[in-house]
């Protein structure tokens, strides 16, 4: 989900160019450095809400939690 809402997100940002160079100032909106930092800082809050249910997974034992159901 967080990588199709990247895409989609990318290509909103792409196709709103010129709206975005005329709010910043000697600032290319194609700018790698520009599109780059909020990518990392949407894949990093991702991963960081997911990280709890990660480690909650990995502590329970497939064996016992098998026999449960």
């Amino acid at each position: 989900m967080v990588l199709v809402g990247a895409l989609a997100g990318l290509a909103i940002g792409m196709s709103s160019v010129r709206y975005i160079e005329s709010l910043l100032y000697d600032v290319k909106a194609s700018d790698p450095a520009v599109l780059a930092i909020p990518a990392l800082a949407i894949l990093a809050a991702a991963l960081l809400a997911a990280l709890p249910a990660v480690i909650r997974a990995v502590r329970i034992d497939p064996a016992s939690m098998l026999r449960s159901e």
